[in-house]
């Protein structure tokens, strides 16, 4: 019996949102997802693997350039896959080599100073993904809009939800300073995990800023053609995923410091079928309404 692709094996091992998701598309679009999910697994594992110097990091960086600009040869394995899906796709490799040069600037990690500086970071390690996979989902470039304001979104959600892990295991910090300054928070405020009034008011500043790009993708999303929203409902149901991980942190007024918030696999299966049948608002059953399924999934969070 024949070993499955490494990208196979990297995709089902992260058990990550987006991987989830992929269940929903045709097989050769999923095959296609999960070479493309695992190299931006890669990319990310590169810049946070805890054995490898910064040069170390920063020549495996330079390696995947050179595989996905074809100026090298692939080696067998995830490497020939990702050059492959390249060649075959003929993929715009710029948003890709942007999310390279997104990932290496946090190997020595500068916190943002504006909000614009913090969307140039999320537009290259978010964006450039979404762009990329509306490509490989099969949406056309129109959906480029609708790609780039939903990879913001679910990156300040990522920056919010993983506050006091991203200072405390590696040290970096996204929170705009100038937002920090304008509620009075400081850096040791975020390293002591000091939650406060100041604390709430300066994350639900940054909630707001989600909430603004959930919006635009969602009103992107319904002006485009049928065949490029059946292409997008994975990333669809990103969007009804992380809107939910919002929704849990402001109705727990960012309590980031004690709990990481997520979604267990029902609600995540759920919203895969919301995002089919379209904007329909259907209630959400709760697992009290379903007995068998009673301290099941809601107790794994991603």
């Amino acid at each position: 019996m024949s070993e499955p692709p490494e990208s196979d094996t990297i995709t089902r091992n992260a058990k990550s949102n987006l991987a989830f998701t992929l269940m929903d598309l045709p097989e050769e679009r999923r095959r296609h997802m999960a070479q493309f999910y695992a190299f931006c697994r890669i990319i990310d594992d590169i810049v946070d693997e805890p054995v490898m110097t910064d040069p170390e990091r920063h020549a495996a960086l330079d390696r995947w350039i050179s595989v996905i600009t074809c100026r090298v040869q692939a080696t067998p394995g995830i490497e020939e896959e990702v050059q492959g899906l390249v060649r075959e796709m003929q993929l715009d490799t710029q948003p890709m080599l942007a999310l390279i040069e997104g990932c290496r600037s946090d190997i020595e990690q500068v916190q943002p100073r504006t909000r614009e500086d913090l969307l140039a970071y999320a537009y290259k390690v978010a964006s450039c993904v979404g762009i990329t996979s509306a490509a490989v989902m099969g949406a056309s470039s129109a959906a480029r809009d609708y790609a780039v304001a939903l990879g913001y979104a679910l990156q300040l959600v990522n920056i919010l939800r993983d506050v006091a892990e991203d200072c405390h295991k590696y040290g970096r910090y996204y929170l705009p300073a100038e937002d920090m300054e304008l509620f009075g928070v400081t850096l040791d405020d975020i390293r002591e995990q000091r939650y406060n009034y100041r604390m709430r008011q300066l994350l639900a500043y940054e909630a707001a800023l989600a909430e603004k790009f959930f919006g635009d993708a969602e009103e992107t999303y319904q002006k485009l053609s049928v065949e490029d929203r059946n292409a997008l409902i994975p990333a669809q149901a990103m969007s009804l995923i992380y809107h939910t991980i919002l929704e849990k942190m402001q109705g727990d007024e960012y309590r980031v410091f004690e709990r990481r918030y997520g979604v267990g696999n029902f609600r995540k299966l759920w919203f895969l079928l919301r995002a089919r049948i379209g904007t329909v608002e259907i209630p959400v059953p709760s697992l009290a309404d379903w007995g068998f399924l009673k301290g099941n999934n809601e107790k794994k969070k991603d």
